[in-house]
């Protein structure tokens, strides 16, 4: 089983691996970047991105559909949607603006999560959006009377909330109680209240209940959960389903004691499962997708951050890092996380040293909970040196309090077919002052409330 350092030098590898014991991302030295770019950003390796999106595809056989919310940087989402290899699945009328502005067909895109606006509702109907997974019997009926208003038609998924939970997961979405979908005792009457308002269109049935699901067993009873519910569905409607969407949530291992997921166990599984309903007349010319995000990307990512400073304390060396918590929140543990695990972590700067065990990386928040872990093998650090912190593709910059202590937002770099190119640039420091509005103050009098 791979120790997270093992973890990180087998990413590192996959990135390029090291020239004269430096990083070398696609054969680049990681301190050109860093100098051209600034520090903290996050780089991000267009090809892996790439091959993994084609990996499913060709294993399982199945639709992708990129969950925008893993990382919706307009680039990645650019490179996904221009091979032609993926739709999107968005949860925001933003991320439906990037996916749209990426070049996703409309066609190829679902729009799910619960708490969607009137105005998501029209901007979906608006843009003519595959389907709008409805979390809701109310919210069924008010995307029937938004479109109406609209004088449009809308395609609709069933988001259920099966009877049975996923096992073998990191976090349950389904099978329980909770926002997501509506209870499969009430797949009924969403058929029926769907079919009642001519402006929708019954696409099909959504099911997504966990994420970080490593056990392809249980996985793969899910999937056969989600076909006889589906075949349920087709009966109530009287007709075949043109769309069952699987959900996703394959496992990626950040921490040690994990292992990848097996997606050839899974696909071999999957497809013996999925040919004995492809000839169901009720299933029938249906597109079955996953939708996938942090799996895509994750591996994909690595957020570098430069050392300000290393000193010892009571016997314990610590490195503070130029980044923290407020540009990487899952990394240091801070988004909800019970257990709070380092990411694999290597000193770019010097990836043939020996690594000093115990070292403590913190970043520059103020604040005891910035921090990237307590016991990192890390080779001997100092001041301006280079660390990546790897499995940084997903959850890493949109998921971030990117306002705390307002330090400078992060750079994002997306290495692509030879090149560096840059996403977004790097914030300054007064870029905090953006869309704030000073007091008004007429003459010398403060309007300030005494």
């Amino acid at each position: 089983m791979l120790t997270q350092t093992d973890k990180a030098n087998d990413l590192a590898g996959r990135f390029g691996g090291e020239s004269g014991g430096e990083f070398a991302p696609s054969g680049v030295p990681i301190s050109g970047l860093a100098q051209e770019y600034g520090t903290p950003f996050y780089l991000y390796h267009g090809e892996m991105i790439s091959e993994r999106v084609s990996r499913v595809r060709e294993a399982l056989g199945t639709e992708v559909s990129y969950s925008v919310k893993a990382n919706p940087s307009l680039g990645v989402c650019q490179l996904i949607a221009s091979e032609r290899e993926a739709g999107a699945e968005v949860a925001s009328s933003g991320e439906l603006a990037v996916a749209l502005a990426a070049g996703f067909e409309p066609e190829d895109i679902v729009f799910a999560g619960p708490g969607k606006t009137d105005d998501e509702l029209r901007r979906a109907i608006m843009e003519s959006i595959f389907a709008v997974n409805v979390e809701s019997l109310n919210e069924i009926d008010r995307l029937a009377r938004t479109a109406r208003g609209m004088g449009k038609r809308i395609g609709v998924g069933l988001r259920i909330n099966p009877a049975a939970q996923l096992m073998g997961s990191g976090m349950r979405m389904g099978g329980t109680v909770g926002q997501f979908g509506m209870d499969q005792a009430e797949l009924g009457e969403a058929v029926h209240r769907t079919l009642s308002h001519p402006e929708l269109a019954l696409r099909g049935v959504h099911v997504y209940t966990a994420t970080q699901v490593f056990e392809v067993g249980p996985l793969l009873e899910h999937c056969r959960n989600i076909l006889e519910i589906s075949q349920e569905a087709a009966d109530l409607a009287g007709h075949p389903l043109e769309m069952i969407d699987f959900g996703g949530g394959f496992g990626v291992p950040y921490f040690e004691k994990m292992t990848e997921f097996d997606l050839d166990g899974f696909a071999e599984g999957f497809r013996d499962l999925l040919s004995s309903y492809r000839k169901d007349p009720r299933l029938e010319g249906c597109r079955f997708l996953f939708e996938l995000g942090r799996y895509l990307v994750a591996d994909a990512g690595v957020y570098v951050t430069r050392v300000v400073d290393v000193k010892e304390t009571r016997g314990k060396t610590f490195v503070v890092t130029d980044g923290g918590m407020n540009h990487h929140l899952t990394a240091t543990g801070n988004m909800g996380q019970v257990f709070r695990k380092a990411y694999p972590l290597l000193n770019l700067t010097r990836m043939n040293g020996v690594p000093e065990e115990g070292v403590a990386v913190a970043g520059p928040c103020c604040t005891p909970l910035d921090t990237f872990g307590s016991n990192i093998p890390l080779a001997a650090p100092e001041a301006g040196d280079l660390i990546g912190v790897f499995y940084s593709g997903a959850y890493g910059f949109s998921a971030s309090n990117l306002g705390f202590l307002s330090h400078p937002t992060p750079a994002e770099v997306l290495l692509w077919r030879g090149g560096a190119h840059l996403l977004r640039a790097g914030g300054r420091p007064e870029d905090v002052l953006g869309g704030q509005r000073e007091l008004s103050r007429p003459g010398r009098e403060s309007s300030v409330p005494g």
